[in-house]
């Protein structure tokens, strides 16, 4: 074991093997101004009354209006918050510059996006060492179904819940399906996450299988009518009879003999399609963490590995 003694680092990183949740607490200052501390030192206390505990270092910039506003919000991040809880370890910045908050029950400030919250009158200050313990009772809390923010030796972590017995996700005697089955998720998703780019699509005037080849073509050109629907064959979308030569007379693609290639035109009305879809995607992409996303990639090109050894690839690499 490590003598009590030895530097500070080696107690800390012994503290650092126990996995904590990390909060926001926040509060306001003898000015009215909201103030707020990243903190992964929260724990329960008491049940009834409803009591917490956090701990705030003495030298903290924002001990003085901890210990003297009577109050304090301590808000559970969520998984996707890691941002924020960078922001608000951070010394001396203006924290609320880009965070939207409202006063909660006693005045601490409230954000609106949170895995829990605990709303909390001040009731006890205890001498920590080089840190001040506050004990707050609970007056009001909030709970969502958010996978929390954890740090973990020095770094941030990811709650990985152990799967519990599976339901039947499919009643095949009476034909009914539920929420857990698999191929009803993806289908679902894919439909949700597409249907803003066939909005735009439908305003420019085009249908699917016209963007679609206008795709195809943008990575392996020229290609023949032929070549091109049975590429796109597998999606549903192959290009009608009279299709090819009606995006030739709308400009969007130019003949090379009995092939097509892209013009101009369908270059550049394919790549705003792609900014579109691109921008979506990072909007989606901010409610999960990167190790999500990373793991929800590689969960489906296993799938189309699994499934798809007949489809042509779509890409290039």
């Amino acid at each position: 074991m490590t003598p009590i003694n030895e530097p500070i680092r080696a107690f800390r990183d012994a503290l650092g093997t126990f996995a904590t949740g990390v909060t926001i607490v926040t509060t306001l200052d003898s000015a009215g101004d909201p103030v707020g501390v990243t903190a992964s030192s929260f724990n329960s206390v008491s049940l009834d009354p409803p009591l917490i505990l956090w701990s705030l270092a003495k030298d903290s910039l924002s001990h003085d209006a901890f210990c003297g506003s009577g109050h304090f919000a301590i808000h559970v991040l969520a998984a996707s918050q890691e941002a924020l809880s960078n922001r608000f370890a951070r010394r001396g910045d203006d924290k609320f510059a880009e965070t939207p908050w409202r006063k909660g029950t006693l005045g601490s400030p409230v954000f609106a996006d949170f895995a829990a919250l605990f709303e909390c009158r001040t009731r006890h200050q205890y001498e920590g060492g080089d840190h001040v313990i506050l004990v707050g009772e609970v007056v009001a809390h909030d709970a969502r179904d958010a996978a929390p923010l954890l740090f973990h030796g020095g770094r941030y972590a990811e709650r990985r819940p152990r799967p519990g017995a599976a339901e039947a996700s499919v009643d095949i005697e009476h034909g009914r399906f539920t929420d857990d089955f698999l191929f009803y998720l993806i289908s679902r998703a894919h439909f949700q996450t597409s249907r803003p780019t066939r909005e735009r699509l439908a305003t420019a005037g085009l249908n699917m299988a016209q963007y679609l080849t206008l795709a195809v073509l943008s990575m392996d050109q020229p290609l023949t009518g032929s070549a091109i629907i049975q590429q796109l064959a597998h999606t549903g979308h192959a290009p009608e009879a009279g299709t090819l030569g009606a995006m030739v007379t709308a400009g969007l693609l130019t003949p090379a003999g009995d092939s097509f290639a892209l013009s101009e035109t369908g270059r550049e009305r394919l790549i705003d399609t792609l900014a579109f879809g691109k921008a979506q995607e990072a909007d989606l992409a901010n409610h999960f963490t990167p190790a999500e996303l990373a793991e929800t990639k590689a969960v489906l090109r296993r799938i189309i590995e699994l499934t798809g050894a007949d489809v042509p690839i779509g890409w290039r690499n």
